[in-house]
């Protein structure tokens, strides 16, 4: 818990449980990811907001963006709605390519606060298939302009590497007069 009452997914315990490839992963992330541009308690509060999306909430995954630099969202139980197709028990990728879409646009979107922005480009590698209790996805800014940051983030399963992405995100516009945003 910190100063600001804060509950975090990165706590003791799940550090301790954590795979060595996975800390590796996350702190190679660290040192090659932007800052957050915001304090705690604003990234907190961010962060309650992000979770209460109907499509968090659908998902069944949480947002946690305690840390100031590694954006992560769990997926804490694999239920059948996302298991792949063929007849298989493994993690559809369509669920790989959402964790991503939500990490990713969130390291991207948190360097832009107030201004509408979002995942404009998203590119996945898989690596192997995901079967197990849970999958979590880390991610981070890498650079960022007056329009567009450009992220990466990677995916394990019970601390295996599973999957890594690479994108870009975008802020929004609206064409004067214009009732829609473009990218």
């Amino acid at each position: 818990m910190s100063e600001y009452g804060c509950q975090s997914a990165w706590s003791t315990q799940s550090q301790q449980t954590m795979d060595i490839k996975e800390k590796t992963s996350i702190q190679s992330l660290k040192a090659r990811g932007k800052t957050i541009p915001t304090d705690e308690n604003h990234r907190y509060q961010w962060q309650q907001e992000f979770n209460a999306l109907p499509a968090m909430i659908a998902f069944g995954s949480k947002l946690d963006i305690s840390d100031d630099t590694v954006v992560k969202v769990v997926l804490a139980e694999i239920l059948p709605q996302h298991l792949g197709g063929l007849g298989s028990d493994y993690v559809n990728g369509a669920v790989v390519a959402g964790l991503f879409d939500a990490s990713l646009g969130v390291a991207g979107a948190v360097h832009y606060l107030g201004q509408p922005a979002g995942t404009v480009e998203l590119s996945i590698k898989f690596i192997r298939a995901i079967h197990g209790p849970t999958v979590t996805a880390y991610a981070v800014a890498l650079k960022r302009s007056d329009s567009v940051c450009f992220v990466e983030g990677n995916l394990f399963n019970e601390g295996r590497l599973c999957a890594m992405a690479s994108g870009m995100v975008a802020l929004a516009t609206a064409a004067k007069g214009a009732d829609e945003l473009r990218w």
